[in-house]
């Protein structure tokens, strides 16, 4: 068997998660109400539909035409218009100009919409989203802007919508906060255990080789001493499995050797305390380098490695860190008898998988004949994730 996980990875399709967004659920729900009202043989004006649709709606809404001059508000965009000293953005004004203007007056949140819209104007896509923050009276409060191309008995209309999600967004951090916090104490609680494991369990092993060696020596029977010679064997063995356990349980700090420093020895320190066959390869490319990245791999390895060791019963385990344009990924091979059902349910690696979807990764695991393959995979750098209606930094 080829230990060598470079052979495992392709480079998945690339793209934003925000190329083409849906319509939000207010803007589905108003399209839908205005296609069924002004499409019957009766003629009604779209325009005076949506206006009527758009005026309770807490979101600030307005309706554009083909060329980007505004057709319609609703009461939200007005008022926020006017708090903002942009009285003039009302209908009859050219959205796409106005955004421009801002733009080279130094505005950085008008620099996307310019943008989003030249490429929805050059048919790249159908729509767009983005998060910005407030200034002034809003600083500290977060808003999500989103554009929508749509067509509708025959013309061509497009929306913009604007939400505050300030307190979406702060929850979205707290929960990483939290998710943080909770692997920073399991790693120091496994810290603690394999503290006590070193200075109380394997002490007392330790004298009780001892005292099998005082036994051995004494005069016995030739029975008596081939039992103790069998009790030294397992005495050896459950040694040599605390101490794999407790060097899994604190192995180097991340922090103070980097990724791959802190890999290596993880990996070396393996292969000396359970005598396996153990490799890290790492490939030269794109590196990883943004905030909880490197320790979410690190700890995948390390939950990969611990799971070898118990269950896979296996000789020989291969690590493998590649970057790819817009991947990063790290390998873990083995050579065993595959993985029970029930540590995928356990809370280790489901918890690792968890994580890595919050950061717009995923964790996919699969049978080698023989042996388990873990790709646990990354984006190269942070990416703008769609939650419902909320485009957040991943």
């Amino acid at each position: 068997m080829k230990m060598d996980p470079a052979l495992l990875i392709a480079e998945p399709n690339s793209g934003t998660a925000d190329a083409n967004p849906r319509p939000s659920k207010s803007q589905t729900a108003a399209i839908a109400r205005a296609e069924k009202i002004a499409l019957p043989k009766h003629k009604i004006d779209f325009v005076d539909v949506f206006q009527q649709l758009i005026n309770g709606l807490p979101e600030q809404i307005a309706l554009l035409d083909e060329h980007w001059v505004i057709l319609a508000v609703n009461e939200a965009w007005t008022k926020t218009a006017a708090l903002y000293g942009y009285s003039a953005l009302q209908p009859g004004t050219n959205y796409f100009e106005f955004c421009r203007e801002r733009a080279e007056e130094g505005h950085g949140a008008a620099r996307p919409a310019v943008d989003g819209i030249k490429q929805i104007a050059a048919g790249v896509s159908d729509s767009f989203r983005y998060l910005y923050d407030g200034n002034d009276r809003w600083e500290g409060h977060t808003f999500q802007l989103c554009v929508n191309r749509l067509e509708i008995a025959g013309r061509v209309f497009a929306t913009v919508t604007r939400y505050d999600v300030t307190e979406l967004v702060q929850l979205r951090r707290l929960r990483e906060g939290f998710g943080h916090s909770l692997m920073e104490g399991q790693a120091e609680e496994r810290r603690r255990i394999a503290r006590e494991i070193h200075d109380s369990t394997l002490q007392l092993l330790t004298g009780l080789g001892l005292a099998l060696g005082q036994l051995k020596r004494a005069r016995k029977s030739n029975e008596a001493l081939d039992i103790v010679a069998e009790m030294e064997l397992l005495l050896g063995e459950t040694q040599r499995e605390i101490r794999s356990i407790s060097y899994l349980a604190h192995p180097p700090l991340l922090k103070e050797m980097g990724l791959h420093g802190a890999l290596q020895a993880l990996v070396d320190g393996f292969g000396r305390r359970t005598g396996m066959s153990a490799s890290l390869h790492i490939e030269d490319g794109p590196q990883l380098s943004w905030p909880g990245a490197e320790e979410v791999l690190y700890r995948i390895v390390q939950e990969a490695l611990s799971n070898v060791h118990r269950h896979a019963h296996a000789t020989k385990v291969a690590v493998g860190l590649f970057g790819r344009r817009t991947m990063f990924h790290a390998v873990i091979l083995d050579n065993g008898i595959g993985m029970p059902a029930h540590v995928w349910r356990g809370v280790g690696l489901p918890g690792m998988r968890e994580r890595l979807s919050e950061l717009g990764g995923r964790l996919v695991v699969r049978s080698a004949s023989p042996g388990t393959i873990i790709i646990a995979s990354l984006p190269a750098k942070p990416r703008i994730r769609a939650v419902g209606d909320l485009a957040l930094h991943a």
